[in-house]
């Protein structure tokens, strides 16, 4: 993890344990390290992409001065759950001290590290293959059973390849909980999908040896520059039908509708779809 750090912050407080401390302001020295991955704005150049460390400065000068407390561990603490909360930040450390608080001492204080608390989120995908399929869809069912322990799948189904002439694929969805981000969720598929062997080209209908998409965030909508919640759930009998088994209650985040009724209102066809019985096999505990 990259590193923006402010050093040296002086700020004037009122804190301390004894009385003549609460009614004067005293000198503190508060350093910050925060954690931000500065990989983004040195690639683009852009003053948009880094983490405001003017900003950060502000939020920590305001909370002291409208703000007494005791100790400075409670200092430290509430500047950490702050900074983690407003700007978004994934680990931060922050060191205060009070200069000449011990005699003979040039400062003391403490050092205290926070992380950003990331709460699971629900998330939806589609499998799909029409190259050696059950081998890879059951492969890829395998190893997401092994990293996300709570997944649950739907039935699976057979339906004639859309857009170009080729083999049928079996299709299947998937709901599991974790706490990755988008974009790692997002990383870690593509990579799943290159272990089988996958190949990438411009042409968006073709054979493939294994897709796994991201239908749904949460209620994340990154439309127009991201497909999601994806579009072919509203265009796809192989997406949408076997989505609603496992997310009939989940709100779509645009149609503001359930994936349920979204199913009961559609015009798609679900008699293109035919069951395929008893798999792929799952290792139930």
């Amino acid at each position: 993890m990259d590193i923006v750090y402010i050093r040296d912050l002086r700020i004037d407080a009122v804190i301390g344990i004894y009385e003549w401390e609460k009614r004067i302001k005293q000198q503190i020295n508060i350093n910050l390290e925060m954690g931000w991955d500065n990989s983004v704005p040195a690639a683009s150049d852009d003053i948009k992409h880094t983490l405001n460390y003017k900003a950060c400065a502000n939020l920590v000068k305001d909370l002291v001065n409208r703000t007494e407390y005791e100790l400075v561990e409670t200092l430290a603490d509430k500047i950490a759950e702050l900074l983690l909360k407003e700007m978004k930040i994934p680990w931060i450390k922050v060191a205060v001290g009070k200069p000449m608080a011990v005699t003979d001492s040039k400062e003391v204080g403490v050092i205290i590290e926070r992380f950003q608390t990331v709460s699971e989120t629900e998330v939806y995908l589609d499998i799909g293959s029409n190259i050696d399929r059950e081998k890879n869809i059951q492969s890829c069912v395998d190893e997401l059973q092994t990293v996300f322990p709570d997944i649950v799948f739907s039935k699976a189904y057979e339906s004639d390849a859309v857009g170009f002439n080729g083999d049928a694929f079996i299709n299947l969805s998937a709901r599991l909980h974790t706490k990755l981000s988008f974009d790692e969720l997002n990383i870690y598929l593509k990579t799943l999908e290159n272990k089988h062997a996958r190949k990438r080209d411009n042409e968006k209908f073709i054979s493939r040896t294994l897709d796994v998409d991201i239908l749904l965030f949460g209620d994340q909508v990154l439309q127009p520059n991201i497909d999601l919640p994806r579009e072919e759930i509203l265009k796809f009998s192989f997406v949408l039908f076997p989505l609603s088994e496992i997310a009939g209650n989940f709100v779509h985040p645009i149609e503001k509708i359930t994936i349920s009724e979204l199913a009961k209102k559609s015009n798609l066809d679900k008699s293109t779809l035919t069951e395929v019985k008893n798999f792929p096999t799952l290792t139930l505990d």
